[in-house]
């Protein structure tokens, strides 16, 4: 289990190094009131965004196609739900201000290749044997499409969800979440009080060596929020920032970032040498 929840926090960690993108757009406050409070983490993905640089087998866990679709159109968001505890798979949150439900529904069906049917909050995504894989809702404005299993019901609350239920009652991740980069990853409390009280059972011991070395460093610095960041100026050569926030107990905070520009290395460039070499993955 530890391996995999790592993974996908890894895989969306790694969208701030593999997207680049046009900064501006929604704003991200309004955003974080459509998503639940319990979700593990939210990442606000602006225009103009280039996947050619994603590996294949990343599409395992995201569907990239969907988010290539979705950015054509605008800003969006995707959150990370959950995670399927009998194969692992993530169940995951994509929200749009740019589309209406049938819209939404078009880009399921023809994307994942299934049927669809109608109910009283929207549509569901059904494959050619007869299972869930989607679920399509819309209201105040915004139009959502949750994937996995139980979609249905997920997409039910989403519906219901109430402002003091969701991210934007975080008044920590608040605080650190505007953003005009061109894509912001957003890790609140519940995540990080989630790592804290993982079981450790079924964990190899250097599984429990990472883990217990993970909890230390919690315990020590006290995070309760964070924000990375990565914005790509238009200047000639282009240069990437990327900053990191962090809200620790007593609301300190903590601000990191760093910042490249080569004449002759594109951003674009450098990250492709460093996913062939093998550095990422």
């Amino acid at each position: 289990m530890i391996r995999s929840f790592v993974l996908v926090i890894i895989v969306s960690l790694l969208l701030t190094l593999l997207f680049p993108g046009c900064g501006g757009g929604a704003s991200i406050q309004n955003e974080l009131g459509m998503v639940p409070g319990l979700c593990f983490l939210h990442v606000h993905v602006s225009c103009n965004m280039d996947i050619d640089l994603i590996q294949d087998g990343i599409n395992e866990f995201i569907p990239f196609w969907l988010c290539d679709s979705l950015n054509v159109r605008g800003d969006f968001g995707v959150s990370l739900l959950g995670i399927n505890l009998t194969d692992f798979s993530p169940q995951l949150l994509f929200l749009s201000r740019e589309l209406g439900t049938d819209e939404m529904l078009q880009l399921g069906t023809a994307g994942f290749l299934c049927g669809s049917e109608e109910n009283q909050q929207g549509y569901d995504l059904i494959d050619d044997r007869g299972s869930m894989i989607g679920s399509i809702a819309s209201r105040d404005g915004w139009t959502c499409l949750i994937t996995g299993s139980g979609s249905d019901r997920s997409a039910r609350r989403w519906l219901e969800l109430e402002k003091e239920e969701s991210l934007a009652s975080d008044e920590d991740l608040i605080s650190i979440s505007g953003s005009d980069a061109d894509l912001t990853v957003l890790i609140s409390h519940n995540t990080i009080a989630f790592v804290s009280v993982i079981p450790t059972g079924m964990l190899s011991r250097a599984q429990v060596d990472i883990l217990n070395r993970v909890k230390d460093l919690i315990l020590e610095i006290n995070p309760k929020a964070l924000r990375v960041s990565l914005d790509i100026s238009n200047e000639e050569p282009p240069v990437t920032f990327l900053e990191l926030q962090l809200v620790r107990n007593g609301d300190n905070v903590t601000n990191f970032s760093v910042s490249f520009s080569d004449t002759e290395l594109t951003p674009y460039n450098l990250l492709r040498l460093i996913r062939d070499g093998g550095i990422l993955f």
